[in-house]
């Protein structure tokens, strides 16, 4: 007996006529690709839950393994290979066959469009509406991977990456009051469209947010050369996730720690880690730890199958944001714990054009006096701080004042982290032999007028710099020390001789970042008395206080953005002496700081608080102890000023 055809079952079951189904199949000779009950639903004579009843009813759908080898895209040896990690692995065919590379993404969604008689669409470059986002709960969509695109004369279509359940789709008919029609677009476009439609950031800018792989950076989407397996399309999207959140609410630093439970991720935002919500991701994190582990490996090149060792790399993506396209690094560190690995990963984002001392919130008092000493042509300016204190942030902002058409600037950093049009930047490569002293020799054969070097880290780094500063360029760079005249001291304790200090040495500002009090919760508040007497200031002092009360803007955490606070020393001629003399920094500091009128990081910290932009509580959190003790006498004439 001969199989009936589709055509001819649902005349059968009366739900076409002989003659509508004539119509169908001379449209069909312009499409010949386009199966007939898809064209009979888009000519508005056949309903598609009527056309899913019929092909489910009779067995009459096609299987997805056989569609696409129909196309040719795979033979039945790959077919059936993919079939088996399907089965043990228990996920659907289509994410097997992509994750061994034996399709694209979008021909899957065509081969499942095929099989299911729906329409096949892309997203990329469609307008969403703002009402698209209250017609279907956001978890909701991002659990089923679908995305409502246009609403039409009481028809809502909606985007899938995979066919809902006939149940499914009367619930959404349900809970929107209007038919559905759905389509088929890849998984990729449903997950930007979804940040898009519910702006899945949370953030109040709602500025749009998408990724595309750098392109040294192919190993992404391709297997690691350690590793035969590969990562579904779950784990890519949620590491995705995760870093999108990570860059799009300023995080320094992402951390992924693995715990009893499975894992939690962490972020570092204004140097204090915290969590940050995600949604209904949140809860698939945990039970794929460990893929999104070795997703994160697999981008870097590390060796995945190593988990009782720590390992190092890195990674590159580009990022997109309202059409602006910037690179972004990524320095990943592993450690392995009792309940697995913990990785790190820090956020390199390399943002494009000059910036300034006022931009970073620099007082005016400090501005005028770096702009001046700038001004001399010659000498070693020195930036100090613990890390993340925004010491290459000023020294870019010092970078864009000084570099002007008529002089050469050339910069050796670890990593390049700003990129500024009309300085020439190299970067410290180790494993070829690119050291910041090699790079240094280097260029001072290029004629330079001016040369950043990202850190003073030994003593050959810091001679030839100052060797560079003494012979007539103007030299920038940075050195960890707790404060500004420390900068003397850690030189001398490399083994740089004092006389060549003093020759060279122009400039050194200490800094700290303070977290900024939230403007859109801030309020009055007064310290503990265990603070206040820390800062030797009276309870009755009449001193007002504010803080952050905690609000959506400021993910709850009261702060809101950093300032710095400083301490600039620009050494007399008498200092300069003194230096001969190789003091300690107890001497020198009292010379310097309590013998004189300039202010310092305490004192610079004190004026924020009094002007309202932070707090006594964030001032002890970032400045040593040691220094608020040592400046007890200058907190006291503020308090009388």
């Amino acid at each position: 007996m001969t199989e009936k055809k589709i055509g001819e079952l649902l005349v059968e079951n009366k739900l076409i006529t002989t003659e509508q189904f004539s119509e169908a199949l001379e449209m069909q000779q312009i499409n010949p690709s386009q199966p007939i009950g898809q064209l009979l639903c888009q000519m508005g004579l056949l309903k598609s839950r009527d056309l899913e009843y019929v092909l489910d009813h009779n067995n009459k759908r096609r299987k997805l393994g056989e569609i696409l080898i129909s196309q040719n895209l795979i033979d039945e040896e790959r077919l059936n290979n993919a079939l088996r990690i399907s089965k043990s692995e228990k996920i659907p065919l289509g994410r097997a066959l992509i994750r061994q590379h034996l399709i694209e993404e979008e021909q899957l969604s065509h081969a499942v469009a095929s099989q299911y008689d729906l329409k096949f669409v892309r997203l990329a470059g469609v307008r969403f509406d703002q009402e698209m986002a209250g017609f279907i709960n956001a978890s909701f969509a991002q659990r089923l991977r679908i995305v409502p695109i246009r609403c039409r004369d009481n028809c809502l279509t909606i985007a899938m990456a995979y066919p809902l359940q006939r149940d499914e789709i009367a619930q959404l008919e349900s809970c929107c009051k209007m038919q559905v029609i759905a389509v088929i677009a890849t998984e990729s476009d449903i997950l930007i469209a979804q940040q898009k439609v519910f702006k899945l950031s949370g953030t109040a800018s709602h500025e749009e947010l998408n990724f595309e792989l750098s392109e040294d950076q192919i190993r992404e989407s391709g297997r690691s050369k350690y590793v035969s397996d590969f990562i579904s399309a779950d784990v890519d999207f949620l590491v995705k996730r995760i870093i999108t959140t990570g860059i799009r609410d300023g995080a320094s630093d992402i951390h992924l720690e693995s715990t009893e439970q499975g894992m939690e991720v962490r972020y570092r935002v204004d140097g204090i880690l915290q969590t940050i919500e995600m949604g209904a991701d949140e809860v698939l994190i945990g039970p794929n730890a460990r893929q999104i582990i070795s997703k994160i490996k697999i981008m870097c090149d590390m060796d995945i199958s190593e988990r009782r060792r720590p390992q190092d790399s890195s990674f590159k993506m580009k990022v997109s944001r309202e059409g602006t396209v910037r690179g972004v690094d990524f320095r990943v560190s592993t450690l392995p714990t009792q309940y697995g690995e913990n990785v790190v990963i820090r956020i390199l984002d390399k943002r494009s054009g000059a910036i300034s001392l006022e931009s970073l919130g620099y007082a005016s008092e400090h501005v005028s006096a770096l702009y001046q000493a700038l001004d001399k042509p010659t000498g070693l300016f020195l930036v100090t701080g613990p890390t993340g204190s925004g010491k290459s942030s000023t020294l870019y902002a010092l970078l864009s004042r000084i570099s002007t058409p008529g002089v050469k600037t050339i910069t050796v950093e670890d990593p390049i982290e700003y990129a500024i049009n009309g300085i020439t930047q190299t970067e410290v490569n180790e494993i070829i032999g690119n050291s910041f002293a090699r790079l240094l020799r280097a260029f001072l054969r290029q004629d330079p007028d001016n040369i950043m070097v990202g850190e003073i880290r030994d003593l050959e780094t810091a001679t030839i710099s100052m060797r560079a500063a003494m012979t007539g360029h103007t030299v920038l760079s940075t050195l960890h020390t707790n404060d500004a005249t420390s900068a003397v001291t850690r030189l001398i304790d490399m083994g740089i001789e004092p006389s060549l200090i003093a020759t060279t040495l122009r400039c050194v500002l200490a800094q700290r970042l303070v977290r900024c009090v939230c403007q859109k919760c801030r309020t009055r508040y007064a310290p503990s008395g265990q603070v206040l007497a820390g800062f030797g200031i009276p309870a009755n002092s009449g001193m007002e206080f504010v803080q952050g009360k905690g609000c959506q803007a400021c993910n709850f955490t009261g702060f809101s953005g950093r300032l710095p606070i400083v301490e600039l020393w620009i050494p007399t001629r008498d200092e300069l002496l003194l230096i001969n003399r190789q003091p300690d920094n107890n001497i020198l500091r009292n010379t310097v700081f309590a013998q004189s009128n300039r202010p310092t990081m305490i004192e610079d910290g004190l004026r924020r608080v009094r002007a309202g932009e932070t707090t006594l509580e964030e001032l002890l959190r970032v400045v040593p102890f040691e220094q608020i003790e040592a400046g007890g006498e200058k907190i006291d004439r503020m308090l009388v000023a």
